[in-house]
């Protein structure tokens, strides 16, 4: 019966595909003040289905993006405090959801008929990480990365005790009734806890083992709905079943060829699914222990896995799977067919961005090579390039006016951390250097190097017509379009992975070694133009002009002036900087320096030395900042997988 009513189902939700897809427009909700605009939704942590199948909630590294599923209707429910939701629980009467997670200082809890918040529970300075949530009755149980287990009067927000003393894990789960909690500890013993009492109740030996050094990492676990079974993914690419009364294990599945990510269970406790780094998710038997189908449709790894409750819906039983490539799809769990995608936007992890020559569209790029356009007037995505997609990039490089792009990608596995920041990532390869017109999808030839985890990306000379890449000490440099090398330049430090750049009229070129002097050439003679006094940096920006380099460390910044007498090279500016780090450029009218310290911007006064930091209401590292063309916006790109537009005049207070 269950089989016919998703396939029913099926041809309903196909007809009604564009109003998923073009759902509610949230890029302007929760924006700190003087932005524009929000592109991406961030990366997936985790999804949960309201116990009637209505709702189901994503928290991600920016907000709760909760789905109306019947109808497809997106809201964002941001918390104002700038922190990742890693944590979701609905109350037993579907009425109220509870997120929190990592760097936000609140449990939130969110009225689901109002989508208002219905109370904010603040927690102490030492208190501000959260890595699971569970209703207990009317009792919230929140779990914290830092080794408490809390009891909280959901209606009033009072604390009503805590306990525990929490052994550090990478993976945690409560049973649906919040009786009890699992870890999964970083010596990848499995840890059972009576939630209630927020005592032990015994430690397992999980996937640890005396003679493997590696790939032994508890990435996921999930209860069964009446708690007695508790499944366990490892990456040594096996799932574990135990049995919660005796502690003992039932069953080893054995058929993922990558590191297991996300688990769920069927609520008939008849299904089990299982996601890998590969994108694949596994439907199991429990009965039989074996693999009944396997989905794909997903292109990178699969971050978080839930099935809808039996009997509650019409999509009653349906599985709900979220990914690394920043889709959400429903599955029917029985044929194994795709009933739709429910969403995308989702994508983890952007690394570079850029304008259109007309300030038209941005274009991003995300960690696997995936490059969306973004149109600037409805914020809506209009295109995507997926040529040169891969499980990982290590550089991507996107030409000045986003009509090119080049990378080195490689096969590797890859998890992004669902309890907090950062990636795990282990492989790589031999990466392949590549370059692409993304208006074509022309791949233009590259000159043979040798290539390797020490070639640097190429990045692009203004015109579009010349690249440059590092391989080892050497800088090479060749013509886009033939492939044919023009000239070498020499930067003196093996192993060179630091930045590169062309001034903006392509007439010289600066690399800066990690923790090291920069160095400057001519290009059209290749001659060597470093000042000779020139200091350590981290990071380096060209003047609007292309007479002037300014550079900056953690505690120190200075300009150096190309054309000028040697007396009159280098001119210090006085700025009492802190934690400047990932990126540097100057405003169009080159009067104003702004950076990046991890998630905030850092406004420096080129004359003055004057700063002031910007907090962006991003979650996690920026990657990129780039002005547009005509000077009026300025866009953050960060590893929590979103964009920010920003009204330069008004952060820049002009």
């Amino acid at each position: 019966m269950k089989t016919k009513i998703l396939n029913i189902i099926t041809f309903l939700l196909m007809s009604c595909i564009s109003t998923y897809l073009y759902a509610q427009n949230n890029t302007q909700v929760g924006l700190p003040e003087g932005a524009i605009a929000r592109l991406g939704k961030g990366g997936i942590n985790i999804m949960r289905f309201s116990p009637d199948g209505r709702y189901l909630a994503v928290g991600t590294d920016v907000a709760v993006w909760l789905y109306d599923v019947p109808d497809g209707k997106e809201t964002a429910l941001f918390t104002g405090q700038g922190g990742q939701v890693n944590a979701l629980a609905f109350s037993n009467n579907g009425k109220m959801l509870a997120s929190s997670g990592e760097g936000n200082p609140v449990i939130q809890l969110w009225n689901l008929d109002t989508r208002n918040k219905l109370n904010s529970i603040g927690l102490t300075q030492r208190r501000d990480s959260i890595a699971s949530l569970a209703f207990h009755g009317s009792t919230l149980i929140s779990l914290e990365r830092r080794g408490k287990v809390i009891y909280w009067d959901a209606s009033t927000g009072k604390e009503l005790s805590e306990s525990g003393n929490i052994v550090q894990f990478k993976a945690a789960a409560f049973s649906d009734n919040g009786s009890l909690f699992a870890i999964g500890a970083n010596d990848s013993k499995i840890h059972l806890w009576d939630a209630t009492s927020g005592s032990r109740k015994r430690t397992i030996i999980g996937h640890a083992s005396l003679f493997r050094k590696q790939d032994k990492d508890i990435l996921a676990l999930a209860f069964s709905p009446d708690g007695e079974i508790l499944a366990s993914g490892s990456e040594d690419k096996t799932v574990q079943l135990w049995n919660t009364q005796t502690y003992t294990k039932i069953g080893t599945l054995r058929k993922h060829d990558e590191w297991i990510t996300a688990i769920a269970f069927s609520d008939d406790i008849r299904t089990l699914a299982t996601g890998d780094t590969s994108g694949e998710i596994k439907l199991w038997d429990i009965a039989t222990r074996k693999v009944r189908t396997t989905l794909k449709g997903h292109k990178n790894t699969i971050n978080a896995l839930t099935f809808a409750p039996d009997g509650m819906s019409e999509y009653s039983g349906c599985l709900a799977s979220g990914s690394a490539d920043g889709t959400i799809r429903l599955w029917n769990p029985y044929t194994g067919k795709e009933l739709i995608t429910l969403t995308t936007g989702h994508a983890e992890w952007v690394k570079t961005i850029a304008f259109s020559e007309n300030d038209t569209f941005l274009a991003s790029a995300v960690y696997n090579g995936v490059i969306e356009k973004w149109n600037l007037t409805t914020f809506e995505k209009i295109d995507s390039f997926t040529a040169g997609q891969s499980d990982i990039f290590g550089i991507i490089t996107l030409s000045s006016d986003a009509k090119f792009f080049a990378g080195n990608r490689g096969d590797a596995m890859v998890v992004f951390n669902s309890l907090g920041y950062g990636t795990h990532i282990r492989g790589g390869g031999n990466r392949d250097l590549q370059v692409w017109d993304m208006s074509t999808g022309k791949e233009f030839p590259v000159p043979a190097m040798q290539r390797g985890p020490r070639t640097a990306a190429p990045i692009f000379s203004p015109d579009n017509n010349l690249l440059a890449a590092s391989v080892f000490r050497t800088i090479r440099v060749w013509h886009r379009e033939s492939g044919t090398e023009l000239f070498q330049l020499n930067s003196h430090i093996p192993l060179f992975r630091g930045q590169m750049q062309f001034s903006p009229d392509g007439q010289k070129f600066a690399a800066l070694p990690s923790h090291n002097k920069l160095q400057v050439w001519d290009v059209t003679t290749q001659n060597n133009i470093t000042p000779s006094n020139m200091k350590p940096a981290e990071v380096f920006a060209f003047s609007p002009d292309n007479s002037t380099i300014a550079t900056a460390s953690p505690v120190d910044m200075h300009l150096w002036h190309l054309n000028a007498a040697p007396e009159d090279v280098h001119t210090p500016i006085d700025a009492k900087l802190l934690g400047l780090d990932k990126s540097l450029v100057f405003s169009p009218d080159g009067k104003t320096l702004v950076g990046t310290s991890r998630r905030n911007l850092m406004l420096i006064d080129v004359e003055t030395g004057n700063q002031l930091t910007l907090p962006t209401g991003h979650t996690e590292p920026i990657e990129a900042i780039v002005f547009s063309h005509n000077g009026k916006t300025l866009a953050t790109a960060s590893v929590d997988g979103t964009i920010l537009l920003w009204d330069w005049d008004k952060i820049s207070g002009k």
